[in-house]
């Protein structure tokens, strides 16, 4: 709650000095002098209607279109990171873990890449900032005050200066106590979460240039538990003490075992500018400057934990860094030819990767690597109606690594096809660190991916039946690690056994894998207040390299809700609930010194070793998880009170979001959604 409020006064008072200057052109905003002097009522309504946005790419594709900011109560409630992507991830039961998609994308770059992930959902990328347009000074505020010690804090400030320029600011904390092993009841954190970014969108008079540009840092702490130590004197390993939360026993904690945390540090400078020369021809220039610092301590208070089996530098404390840095410059021409936009592109990028820890410096020149990737690229749209067009595209660094890509879209059929082959990350070739090392020399992945969707309305339902098919050829994953340890036996003599590892290394499949989810999305409004969404996902995964991708068969994710409007539709409620079903299924482990997950076999040989811990539940295959939520909006703030696993304890106290991981415990989460346009 304190570090809640303090942010909250931060960004206030941030805010208020951003607006002390007047609303464009208009003295004082709502009572503008006339010819006399006199004052007089502005007849102008402040609100969602005079405050929009688009975000960069619709400007550089030439698809400028203004929205209005939504003010709508479905999914006010949804206020984690994880349910804001659709709750397609796993991730470690706590909010401000790491995350993993559970469906494969084709990649969004084709180049080399740092391979830590495990915490992008919490960053904000420039193609995914909104850029705004406002005739008055406009504010969000989110505030979550989460049960057991979780405050979220979520802020958008967005001003015109002037009728053409804009400025804004997003600012995203989160400060989560410890669900596992906490040493005590409360401020024992375990995530500390700072995201900021400003932004700016400036246009002359007469359209010809445009400028967005774009500051952001994220500085994301965790202080990983590793999981709950599992009992092994039951036939599955003590599944009730899995269920103690705050008294759990952890691998990582801040007792005995000492203390271990990742975090994890970006900078992101970016700039995108364009000028028309005419309709036919305009120019741009796209320059982003990114920074990512990864790091892993634990400092063990004795004897270092058996969490860790091997151990190559230091058994007294463990400080892994790595250093990502890229600059990228994109050059390109653009234009219309009647219905036709063409996009002609030269794109320069200069990763490289750092490891300038301890751990590394005797292998400093084997494992620091960088490279030179000069591209060229094409994008065309045809556009057959105001919601109608086809597209496609294409982006090529060399013949190991090349994008192509097709898209139509109007507004009852959408299709689009991806074939792309991407270089493996510099995390996948290489690392050094305290617990893992190893230097690869692996191919690129192919992707093949095909999407299509129907819409259909029909008076008070919706249906849209979808169908996603993906090929992975060579697909790369982490594994869990074979490591040997020194066994006493009862004679005295010491041997060599298998232990069972909670570390990982990559490995390259030599086969493809293809991933089929039809499925269907619907809505239903029924009994004049009562409504029902669905999205029911099937996948089935095949081929040689199959169990690469631990993907459930069924994924269910449905919204139950009444909703009603009183005195005189002045106040709106929802009451409802969210009903979340994944089949069993063997979801990934996870590595917290590389923040890699990875799938649960251990191997020797051809045998499989170990591979048994089913998500969501061990014990009950069909087990749903159940968030209670009331939502109501009185004129332009929106309340909210959730109640995440309402049915925990039937049957079972909890269940797992990864092995070892329990889920997000029954508590009571109030919030606040405001929006201030004055």
């Amino acid at each position: 709650m304190k570090e809640a409020l303090t942010s909250i006064l931060l960004i206030w008072g941030l805010l208020f000095c951003l607006s002390l200057s007047n609303t464009y052109g208009q003295g004082r905003v709502g009572i503008p002098r006339d010819t006399t002097g006199q004052t007089k009522k502005d007849s102008v309504v402040y609100g969602p209607n005079t405050t929009q946005y688009i975000y960069e790419n619709e400007l550089k594709y030439n698809r400028v279109t203004y929205k209005t900011v939504d003010t709508l109560l479905n999914g006010t409630h949804n206020y984690s990171r994880v349910e804001q992507f659709g709750n397609g991830l796993q991730y470690l039961g706590t909010l401000g873990t790491a995350s993993t998609s559970i469906f494969p994308q084709p990649p969004a770059v084709i180049g080399a890449t740092s391979g830590f992930d495990a915490f992008d959902i919490y960053y904000t990328s420039p193609k995914d900032n909104k850029f705004y347009n406002t005739k008055s000074p406009y504010t969000q505020l989110i505030i979550t005050f989460g049960g057991n010690g979780r405050s979220m804090v979520d802020v958008t400030f967005s001003r015109n200066v002037t009728a053409n320029w804009n400025l804004g600011a997003n600012v995203r904390t989160l400060s989560i106590d410890k669900q596992l092993g906490s040493s005590r009841s409360r401020g024992d954190k375990q995530v500390q979460s700072y995201f900021f970014d400003f932004f700016t969108h400036y246009r002359t008079k007469n359209q010809k240039y445009n400028l967005m540009a774009m500051v952001s840092r994220l500085n994301h702490e965790v202080q990983e538990s590793g999981g709950v130590i599992e009992d092994n004197s039951s036939s599955f390993p003590g599944l009730s003490e899995f269920y103690q939360y705050e008294n759990s026993d952890v691998w990582l904690g801040d007792g005995e075992l000492g203390s271990a945390s990742d975090r994890e540090f970006r900078f992101h400078y970016h700039l995108y500018h364009q000028y028309e020369l005419n309709d036919f021809l305009q120019v741009y220039h796209e320059f982003n400057l990114y920074h990512q610092h990864n790091y892993f301590f634990y400092e063990p208070t004795g004897v270092i934990s058996n969490y860790f089996l091997r151990t190559l530098l230091d058994s007294a404390r463990t400080s892994d860094l790595t250093k990502f840095k890229v600059m990228e410059n994109e050059t390109g021409f653009k234009g219309k030819l009647g219905a036709l936009f063409y996009n002609v592109y030269f794109k320069h990028r200069n990763p490289r990767m750092e490891y300038p820890s301890d751990s590394a410096i005797v292998q400093r020149d084997t494992f620091n690597v960088k490279n030179n990737e000069v591209y060229g690229g094409f994008k065309l749209r045809l556009d057959l109606g105001e919601k109608t067009y086809f597209s496609g595209g294409a982006e090529y660094l060399n013949p190991n690594s090349y994008r192509l890509e097709a898209e139509f879209i109007n507004p009852i059929l959408k299709a689009s096809y991806v074939r792309a082959r991407a270089l493996p990350s510099y995390l996948e070739q290489g690392y050094s660190g305290n617990h893992n090392r190893w230097k690869n020399n692996f191919g690129s992945v192919a992707y093949d991916q095909i999407k299509g969707s129907l819409e259909y309305q029909f008076g008070n339902f919706y249906l849209r039946p979808f169908m996603t098919a993906t090929n992975v050829n060579q697909p790369i994953y982490f594994r869990r690690d074979t490591v040997f340890v020194d066994v006493e036996m009862p004679d005295g003599t010491i041997r060599k056994a298998l232990a069972p590892s909670r570390q990982a290394f990559p490995e390259q499949a030599s086969g493809a894998a293809q991933i089929l989810s039809p499925g269907f999305e619907f809505h239903v409004d029924f009994l004049q207040k009562m409504h029902l969404e669905s999205n029911v996902t099937y996948s089935l995964v095949s081929g040689r390299a199959k169990n690469a991708f631990p993907i459930p068969d069924w994924y269910i994710s449905s919204r139950l809700y009444f909703m009603n409007q009183y005195i005189q539709d002045k106040i709106t409620i929802q009451l409802g609930a969210d009903i979340q079903y994944t089949s069993a299924y063997l979801g990934y482990d996870y590595d917290v010194a590389t923040q890699q997950f990875f799938i649960q076999q251990q191997m020797f040989g051809n045998e499989v070793l170990l591979d048994n811990f089913e998500l969501f539940h061990p014990e009950f295959p069909a087990y749903p998880i159940v968030d209670f939520f009331f939502v109501m909006k009185v004129r332009k703030a929106r309340l909210y009170v959730k109640v995440p696993q309402l049915n925990q304890g039937i049957p079972e106290d909890g269940y797992f979001a990864s092995p070892f991981y329990p889920g997000q415990r029954r508590v009571l989460d109030i919030g606040i959604n405001w929006m201030f346009f004055d």
